[in-house]
């Protein structure tokens, strides 16, 4: 199971019957077949062995193997006879990813059910899989892929907990217990959502700056992650997120600006 661990979520049940299938003798030879038409597959005779040399890629940093690999999965069997076998490849090469996402976004809107955020995140994902913006790309797989999940699903959850708001107008009629747990943080991101669109409006922050916060602090991708993306040392981002973190907390003081709440999902 995903980093020796199984948690019972959805996307831990998911990754169990996936492999369960995978396992059984009909599974077997499905890969066999497919994994035969392509010299880089044919390397790995079974999808478990895929999947875990993948893994460790990607905790190795081992990119340009990794995506040589993760481009033929991506290439071999689309809409063929082979698609369903390479979607459950797929999607076991990305459940930590899939996971840790729906954990991020479950800590910051603990009012939106976890396993809508993983159905959320599926439809999502299989969605982008077989998408020209990811066809076009032949770098940095794994990373786009990634930080394409992380956005839409914290766009979506914004979006929910902005609905769940407006439909709940009465929430001060609520015992003070409901109203402190049910959505301070969901209610946080909301605030920072219109706090960082209304630095962008007012040329306090550009487009790539933003994304940069989003990024580093909100979808949880590491220094390292970023800068194998960007180019730059993971340091330097290190220090440029810092950079901004500490204007966009003077600006937040500043009257009229905005409150220092809505800088509450980039505490040190």
């Amino acid at each position: 199971m995903m980093a020796g661990s199984d948690c019972g979520c959805l996307i831990c049940r998911l990754e169990a019957s996936l492999l369960d299938e995978l396992h059984h003798e009909k599974g077997s030879q499905e890969y066999q077949l497919w994994a035969a038409s392509s010299r880089i597959l044919a390397a790995f005779p079974a999808a478990a062995e895929l999947v875990a040399h993948l893994h460790r890629q990607y905790r190795d940093e081992g990119n340009s193997s990794a995506d040589e690999i993760l481009a033929e999965i991506l290439a071999t069997g689309s809409n063929g006879p082979f698609d369903s076998m390479r979607q459950r490849v797929l999607l076991l090469v990305l459940v930590p990813t899939l996971h840790r996402t729906t954990s991020q976004i479950s800590a910051a809107f603990p009012a939106l059910a976890r396993e809508d955020t993983a159905q959320h995140l599926f439809a999502a994902l299989l969605e982008f899989l077989d998408s020209e913006e990811l066809r076009a790309r032949h770098s940095h797989l794994a990373f786009t892929i990634a930080r394409k999940m992380r956005r839409s699903a914290f766009r979506w959850a914004i979006r929910e907990s902005r609905i769940k708001l407006s439909n709940d107008s009465d929430r001060s009629h609520a015992s003070p217990d409901e109203t402190e747990t049910g959505g301070d943080a969901s209610h946080a991101a909301v605030l920072l959502a219109d706090f960082l669109d209304k630095c962008q409006r007012r040329g306090w922050l550009t487009e790539e700056e933003r994304q940069l916060l989003i990024r580093f602090k909100l979808e949880g991708l590491t220094g390292e992650e970023l800068s194998r993306a960007t180019g730059r040392s993971a340091l330097a981002i290190r220090h440029r997120v810092q950079r901004l973190l500490e204007r966009l907390r003077r600006i937040a003081q500043t009257p009229g600006a905005g409150i220092p709440e809505q800088l509450d999902l980039f505490r040190r």
